[in-house]
């Protein structure tokens, strides 16, 4: 007779070594725990989702900001941040969102540069599922730094407001000096061109649009569009009255060389009027003492002739064009203070539109002070040049146009003649 003892240990022996329904149990118990990982694998990629966003939002909000600031809008360029980061659904101090505008940054390696804008954005985030293994929200945080830059100098300005090809840079033209910058005024979506091979080193701003075609390259910066307009360095600046017509002879040609001196000295002025115009050709030099020199009728130099002059104005007092070209050198530098301070070649400001003024055929301008015909076309073609080191040529005119193998250069630091800045860039940095 079997023991009933026995009898309940084998049982329990079979009961023990019986796995049938194991897993089942086993999925049980791990279904809590594997429910809350797919849940906090979900929610990392919504949060990885929302900081995607965020970023976004931060670098949009501290490259607006630092635009505002470029623009001039000290006063409003945390209004402009905070309205950026707004429109990517992150609200200052809605559902908890934070955002901070900060000039300088606090942190960083930009920390204490008053160039730079800081926009940091935190919010937390509400768990769902997650809840199961954390006990506080998530806080996600974005943060990104622009900066401004200091602004550049416009060496060449086409003043036209409206004009197509305010400034047209074309056929080889080259303006390697990259601190020499070219500003269009024109709201035309076609204001400033630059064409055919035409390179550009330095920074360029338009007032409108820039049309870069066929092979040519904006390779400095910053590169504007839709910038405000470049103030005109010289609208102040007004030639006095002319004085009487001189007695001196204003033409000249072989390898001679005349002197010229002012006439007649009006209010620390001191002027002279060339009734007949000025005409030197073949290897004629003409060297012209401090004064402001009024030029009617005609103004030829060319065939290899030269002139200089120190403090010397030449205003083209008359509504023709001049004939600037074949070899001639022109080694001139402008006043530095009364009516007409760094101005070289001054054009009427009534002049007809449509005049040229031309720079060609080998012409090299040695020049310190500006080339400005306010209401005229300023033409710099067929290898027109400034010196390659040194020198500071400014070219303004209504419309300028550089093109086969010009090559212009300015560096006007130091010169005293009036600089045209326009506006930095905003850069994200961080």
């Amino acid at each position: 007779m079997t023991d009933i003892f026995t009898v309940k240990k084998t049982w329990l022996q079979r009961l023990w070594r019986d796995r049938r329904a194991s897993y089942s149990v086993i999925s049980a118990l791990l279904l809590p725990v594997m429910t809350g990982f797919a849940a906090l694998g979900t929610e990392t990629g919504l949060w990885f989702y929302t900081h995607q966003n965020m970023q976004g939002a931060a670098d949009g909000a501290a490259f607006s900001a630092a635009v505002a600031r470029v623009q001039g809008n000290d006063a409003t360029f945390q209004n402009e941040a905070m309205a950026v980061a707004a429109r990517y659904g992150f609200v200052n101090g809605n559902n908890g969102t934070l955002v901070s505008v900060n000039r300088p940054p606090t942190s960083g390696p930009n920390a204490g540069n008053a160039s730079a804008v800081e926009v940091v954005i935190q919010q937390p985030q509400q768990l769902l599922l997650s809840s199961v293994f954390l006990s506080a929200p998530i806080m996600i945080a974005a943060r990104a730094v622009a900066n401004t830059t200091g602004g550049a100098v416009a060496c060449i300005i086409g003043l036209d407001p409206t004009a197509v090809d305010t400034v047209l840079i074309q056929n080889n033209a080259t303006l390697p000096d990259p601190d020499c910058g070219v500003a269009s005024n024109s709201s035309s979506p076609g204001g400033m061109r630059a064409t055919n091979n035409s390179r550009l080193y330095g920074p360029s701003i338009s007032h409108g649009g820039t049309v870069t075609q066929i092979n040519s390259q904006l390779l400095g910066g910053p590169n504007l569009t839709n910038a405000a307009a470049v103030p005109d360095p010289y609208a102040d600046n007004n030639p006095p009255a002319p004085p009487p017509c001189t007695a001196q002879n204003g033409t000249g040609t072989g390898t001679l060389t005349r002197n010229f001196v002012a006439d007649v000295t009006t209010g620390g002025v001191p002027m002279t009027r060339f009734c007949g115009g000025l005409n030197f050709t073949n290897n004629f030099t003409a060297n012209f003492a401090p004064g402001v020199y009024f030029i009617d009728t005609q103004l030829v130099v060319g065939n290899n002739a030269r002139i200089s002059g120190t403090g010397v104005t030449f205003v083209i007092n008359g509504n023709y064009a001049m004939n600037l070209g074949n070899n001639a050198i022109i080694n001139v530098s402008a006043p530095t203070a009364g009516p007409t301070a760094g101005i070289i070649f001054f054009g009427s400001r009534t002049g007809t539109s449509t005049v040229v003024q031309t720079f060609a055929n080998n012409t090299v301008l040695n020049l310190t002070g500006a080339v400005y015909f306010p209401n005229q076309i300023v033409n710099f073609n067929n290898n027109g040049t400034t010196a390659p080191t040194g020198g500071c040529t400014q070219v303004i005119g209504r419309v300028v146009r550089l093109s086969n193998n010009v090559r212009l250069n300015a560096n006007c630091t130091g010169t005293g003649v009036e600089q045209a800045s326009f506006a930095g860039a905003a850069n994200l940095i961080e």
